[in-house]
């Protein structure tokens, strides 16, 4: 495992004790978000609707909640080991739809490529041989738009967006400020094959 890093930005500490709200996720690089934000564009975001902020835009792989912040270091090797066995994939994103339940409208690949299924797999594999708790429901790979969105309107046609994932990061959530922080980033350890 390679040394631990600080991190790029401090976490913070919950004063109640109830431990950090952490995710590992991609995260787009600049030039992609931009693509993303020129994507929301094409929606019709319809009150009480909250379309997500250009700067928050991600695609979630393994969310853990309650995480002890002496735990942090054992994520970090975590996202180091797992990243360097992944190889870089590109992912197509081409369905845009609101979910009735929850109304997350949401960008997602009608293809999951079998790299980022993987991904996922080793990621929670890891993280639950380590003893830290994750999220256990199915992996529904996507890019939250907007919540609240149950009255909103996809675009009927758009191009697809191609993300070139190649990066993995590790992310805190900020409950009650609704801020994340990226603590933590790897770039895939092989060539896209």
């Amino acid at each position: 495992m390679p040394p631990y890093t600080p991190p790029q930005t401090p976490p913070h500490t919950p004063t109640d004790g109830a431990g950090l709200r952490l995710f590992f996720a991609l995260w787009p690089q600049p030039a992609l978000r931009a693509l993303l934000a020129q994507h929301m564009q094409a929606w019709r975001f319809t009150p009480p609707a909250k379309p997500t902020l250009p700067d928050k835009l991600h695609l979630t792989l393994l969310f853990m909640d309650g995480v002890p912040e002496a735990r942090l270091q054992d994520l970090v090797g975590i996202g180091a080991k797992v990243a360097s066995a992944t190889r870089a994939l590109t992912l197509h994103l081409d369905q845009a739809a609101v979910w009735p339940q929850g109304g997350i409208a949401h960008l997602a690949a009608g293809h999951l490529p079998r790299g980022l299924l993987a991904l996922r797999t080793a990621l929670a594999q890891a993280v639950e041989q380590a003893g830290i708790g994750c999220d256990q429901r199915a992996f529904r790979p996507h890019v939250t738009l907007a919540r609240h969105a149950q009255a909103s309107h996809a675009p009927q046609a758009f191009a697809p967006v191609a993300w070139p994932a190649a990066e993995l990061s590790l992310v805190q959530s900020m409950l009650g400020s609704g801020r994340y922080a990226v603590l933590d980033r790897w770039g895939s350890g092989q060539a896209l094959g």
